[in-house]
């Protein structure tokens, strides 16, 4: 563990410069009401934001252009506050294939509480087997991951050349892009979890995953990821 004392720049620098950085939106006020919101094109609530300039601190020395994004707005806004603070003042490259899984005929709906009994079923179902199972218009884990490796294909400069990346995009396709970085299996990539405060930053030199909590001004370095067991979709 190390604490804000630590530059993020300076740990770049002393893992060999090659960084793959993954940050997640900002909170929305749908993920503060716990409704499903997959590919709905929700904003950044005040939270959010605050979230967002945050992130865009602790990263505002370190060197990134441009920045690759989700098209929904949740994530343009949370990559634009962070160019905006960067010292290299990077444009934004938005990617279809970066969106959150789609989940169809349950985006909207309240996960505490779906408001008819077939769509409570559904998500029964999908909450049971999110790698595999689809609900009426939506995607599983396979259908996401699919589109990472696509995503990837496009831009292997990101895992390849020798200088600092960012991505930022929803829970899910960050758990299929730690997925793709570390080689995990379905059941591994499904129990990856990063909240919004959290940033991944991937070493290519060491093929290492560091994990970043940043609360307010202060943050905090580990090795590894944060894992949960709970629903991943958000």
């Amino acid at each position: 563990m190390i604490d804000d004392s630590t530059d993020l720049a300076e740990l770049i620098r002393s893992m060999g410069n090659h960084c793959l950085i993954l940050a997640r939106h900002g909170e929305t006020e749908w993920n503060a009401q716990g409704r499903l919101q997959g590919q709905r094109d929700i904003e950044l609530n005040t939270r959010g934001r605050s979230q967002a300039r945050a992130i865009a601190q602790l990263l505002r020395d370190v060197p990134v252009d441009p920045i690759h994004t989700s098209v929904l707005r949740r994530c343009r806004q949370t990559a634009r506050l962070i160019a905006e603070a960067s010292v290299g003042r990077p444009g934004l490259v938005c990617s279809d294939l970066l969106k959150e899984t789609a989940l169809g005929v349950l985006e909207g709906e309240s996960k505490d509480r779906q408001s008819t009994k077939e769509l409570a079923r559904h998500y029964k179902d999908f909450s049971r087997d999110e790698i595999h199972h689809r609900v009426p218009g939506g995607e599983n884990l396979h259908d996401v991951y699919a589109r990472v490796q696509r995503f990837f294909s496009d831009h292997i400069h990101l895992v390849e050349s020798a200088r600092c990346h960012l991505i930022v995009g929803h829970r899910n396709v960050n758990k299929m892009i730690v997925k793709h970085l570390l080689g995990l299996s379905f059941d591994e990539g499904l129990r990856v979890e990063q909240e919004n405060q959290r940033v991944y930053l991937w070493f290519g030199a060491s093929t290492q995953l560091w994990s970043c909590w940043v609360d307010g001004e202060r943050h905090q370095f580990a090795r590894g990821y944060a894992t949960t067991t709970g629903p991943s979709y958000a």
